[in-house]
């Protein structure tokens, strides 16, 4: 990238900080509109916005803050969304964070380390427009584990549980399995095929077939 030239910066500080405006970064390659910086860690510790840049990478117009430690946000002293004696928020609450990305992605990452959710309600929701998207996934490499007192899966068009090994259903007190009409084959139905079926091989005779 070429160099720039910034004829009019300006710098405001002492040795525990300094804020400047039009400070050249990356080599002389891009322009800082402002930063703040931290005077006895300024290499690793300061929030800029920056001016020049790409915009087809988001570069141009982005802002960068990085530090070295732990990065906190509080906020919502004064909002109330619980009338007096209520347990339940009033609707509609009043946002504490609000995080839009109008476009592009949201990219939240601990490669050393682990994310947690807490709150009274979580909720993923997947708003698709066109039969492709609209889509939660789930991908962990060893477990997924719920816990809950009652666990709801409903699928309106199918449900399919899976597994290239065992698949175990337990019901300690009532096992309940209800279909207006119920399929069951393992390996032994291959060339043993129902005797109400009159020939035809079922769907779960078909998956079965070596």
């Amino acid at each position: 990238m070429t160099e720039k030239t910034n004829f009019h910066p300006y710098y405001v500080g002492t040795e525990h900080g300094r804020l400047s405006f039009g400070q050249l970064r990356k080599k002389n390659t891009e322009i800082s509109a402002c930063m703040l910086e931290n005077g006895r860690d300024a290499g690793r510790h300061y929030f800029t916005m920056d001016s020049t840049g790409n915009k087809e990478q988001g570069t141009k117009g982005s802002t960068k803050l990085f530090c070295p430690g732990t990065l906190t946000v509080k906020t919502g002293k004064d909002i109330v969304n619980y009338d007096k004696g209520a347990t339940l928020p009033k609707e509609p609450s009043i946002p504490g964070i609000v995080c839009m990305a109008e476009n592009g992605d949201i990219l939240i990452k601990a490669p050393q380390g682990r994310i947690k959710l807490e709150a009274v309600d979580i909720e993923l929701k997947a708003a698709g427009f066109d039969g492709k998207a609209g889509n939660i996934i789930l991908d962990a490499n060893e477990k997924i584990t719920l816990n809950s007192n009652i666990v709801d899966i409903n699928g309106t068009v199918s449900t399919k549980i899976f597994s290239n090994k065992t698949v175990e259903i337990i019901g300690k007190g009532i096992l309940n399995i209800y279909a207006g009409l119920a399929d069951f084959a393992d390996s032994t139905t291959v060339g043993k095929p129902s005797k109400t079926c009159n020939g035809t091989i079922s769907s779960n005779e078909e998956r079965n077939s070596p």
